[in-house]
């Protein structure tokens, strides 16, 4: 699914959209169907460390009143 990048020998190319990376485990998930879906709103992520961000970023007022995810 990766080759070696041509412009960059620590970055990875991705064969089925070409965006090239760092992180090949990383970018793959985002080829899959599987999401994690915020609870406070209607944004899904391909990573659950993403969607972690994002409550963390986004949904303050929750996480002060002991939500966990």
């Amino acid at each position: 699914m990766f080759e070696p990048s041509s412009s960059n020998v620590l970055l990875w190319r991705c064969k089925a959209c070409g965006k090239e990376v760092t992180n090949r485990w990383h970018h793959f998930h985002s080829h899959t169907a599987q999401r994690s879906f915020c609870p406070y709103c209607p944004a899904t992520y391909s990573r659950i460390d993403t969607l972690r961000s994002h409550v963390r970023a986004k949904h303050t007022v929750f996480l002060s009143n002991n939500h966990v995810i």
